[in-house]
C-alpha cells in the first residue's frame, strides 16, 4: 500500500499553525510507518525537503513535482503527479487537494473561517479555501476535523449528508512546551527580545480574527489600575502583522503603554518554550479558532490561560482557563487580574492546564489519522 502526503506545508521555513500540524504528523508518522513490507509513503513537495523532513525511513521517499508552473502548485503539477502515479491513499494534512487525485483522498480542514470572516481574507483567498472546504465535503472519500467546532461549523455550512465521513482527530502539541525550572535559560530568551519586566504572552497573526487590538486595550486597563503588581507588566505580542494590522498598530501607537508593548514578529520554535515559561497570563481571546494549539503550548509550560468562548477554545482548554466575550475588552482585563491577584485560584488553574495538556500528543493524533488513511 501506498500512502501520499502533501508535505509542501510542512516543509515552509517559518512556520504557524497549520504547518506545524503537518510537520508534527509526519514526523509521528516516520516513528508508526517505518521499515514496512507493508506500507510505503511517498511525500510530494514543491522544494526539496530540508531540516528533520529529509531524514526518511526505508521505506519512504520524497518526490519534489519542481517543473514550472510556480503558480498553483497543488492543481497544475500534483494533479499531474495524481494522474501518471496516483498513492493508493492521499493525504491533504494543510490547504487544498488537487483536481485529480485517487478516490480514496483524506484532507484535513482546520477551519471555516473564511466564511465566518469573510473581510479577513482577500477575495481569491476566500474563493478558494471556501470552494475547497465545499468540493471536500462533497467528494472527498474521508475529512478530518481537529475539534467537534469545526465539524459542527462544516455540517452547518454545507450539511450533514457526510456524518460518518468526517473524523474528529485533536491536534497534539511540541512537548518542547514544559515546565523549564532552570531560570537562566528563561532570562537568557527573554533578554534576546528585550523583556525586562514580568509579562503577559499573546501569541497568533497580529490581525482582527485574533483580536490584538482588544489585547491591547485589556492590558491598558490593567496598567492604569491601582494594584502596584500591575503597572509594572509587559505585553508580549508574538507573531506576523495580519489582516487589518493596521487597526492593531494604531491601538499599539496610541496606547500610553506602548513602551511597554513588544512585538518581535514571527519568532523561531525554539525560544518559544523559554518566552512561554517566563510569561504570567497567555492571553488568546481569538474570535474565531479551529482548535488553539497554543492553549496546550500554554497549559503545558504551567501558565494559566485566558481564552474566549464561542469557538473550540473551551472544547481544547476544558476546566482550565478562563474564557470570556471576545469582544468584551474589560472582561478580558479582569480575567487576567483575577489570575495575577488570585494566588490560589491561579494555582488551580496551572494544575488543571497541566492535566488539560497531558490529554493530547502528536503520537495519538497521528495513531487516530493513520487509522483513517488505513480504512477499507
Amino acid at each position: 500500500m501506498i500512502i501520499g502526503i502533501d508535505a509542501s506545508r510542512a516543509n515552509h521555513t517559518q512556520k504557524t499553525g497549520v504547518e506545524w500540524y503537518a510537520f508534527f504528523l509526519i514526523e509521528e508518522f516516520k516513528k508508526q510507518i517505518q521499515d514496512s513490507a507493508q506500507i510505503q509513503v511517498r511525500l510530494y513537495t514543491d522544494m526539496p525537503l530540508t531540516g528533520p523532513l529529509a531524514r526518511l525511513p526505508n521505506n519512504w521517499e520524497a518526490r519534489v513535482l519542481g517543473w514550472p508552473p510556480r503558480k498553483l502548485w497543488t492543481q497544475i503539477r500534483m494533479s499531474i503527479e495524481m494522474l501518471l502515479h496516483p498513492p493508493d491513499v492521499l493525504f491533504i494534512p494543510a490547504h487544498v487537494f488537487p483536481l485529480i487525485r485517487p478516490k480514496k483522498t483524506v484532507m484535513t480542514i482546520h477551519d471555516i473561517a473564511a466564511i465566518r470572516y469573510r473581510e479577513s481574507y482577500s477575495r481569491f483567498e476566500r474563493w478558494y479555501s471556501v470552494w475547497s472546504a465545499k468540493r471536500a465535503m462533497a467528494t472527498l472519500w474521508k475529512i478530518i476535523t481537529p475539534s467537534v467546532f469545526t465539524k459542527a461549523e462544516l455540517q452547518t455550512a454545507f450539511g450533514t449528508a457526510r456524518e460518518k465521513d468526517i473524523m474528529v482527530v485533536p491536534h497534539g502539541y511540541d512537548t518542547a512546551f514544559q515546565k523549564i525550572h532552570d531560570t537562566a535559560v528563561i532570562q537568557a530568551v527573554q533578554e534576546k527580545y528585550n523583556i525586562k519586566k514580568p509579562y503577559l504572552i499573546s501569541i497568533g497573526r497580529l490581525e482582527a480574527k485574533k483580536n490584538t487590538a482588544r489585547i491591547v486595550d485589556a492590558f491598558n486597563i490593567l496598567k492604569a489600575s491601582i494594584e502596584p503588581e500591575l503597572a509594572t507588566l509587559q505585553l508580549l505580542l508574538i507573531g506576523k502583522p495580519g489582516y487589518g494590522y493596521e487597526h492593531v498598530k494604531r491601538a499599539i501607537e496610541e496606547s500610553p503603554y506602548s513602551e511597554d508593548i513588544v512585538q518581535p514578529g514571527w519568532v523561531a520554535q525554539g525560544d518559544l518554550p523559554a518566552l512561554m515559561n517566563g510569561a504570567l497570563v497567555f492571553v488568546f481571546p481569538s474570535v474565531y479558532e479551529g482548535f488553539g494549539l497554543p492553549l496546550l503550548e500554554a497549559m503545558a509550560c504551567g501558565v494559566p490561560v485566558v481564552a474566549s468562548y464561542g469557538n473550540s477554545a473551551q472544547e481544547v482548554g476544558g476546566r482550565s482557563g478562563i474564557y470570556i466575550h471576545p469582544e468584551d475588552s474589560d472582561a478580558i482585563a479582569n480575567a487576567v487580574r483575577k489570575l495575577l491577584l488570585d494566588h490560589p485560584f491561579r494555582e488551580e488553574q496551572i494544575a488543571a492546564g497541566t492535566v488539560q495538556a497531558a490529554q493530547y500528543s502528536w503520537k495519538h493524533c497521528a495513531e487516530q489519522t493513520l487509522q483513517v488513511l488505513l480504512q477499507k
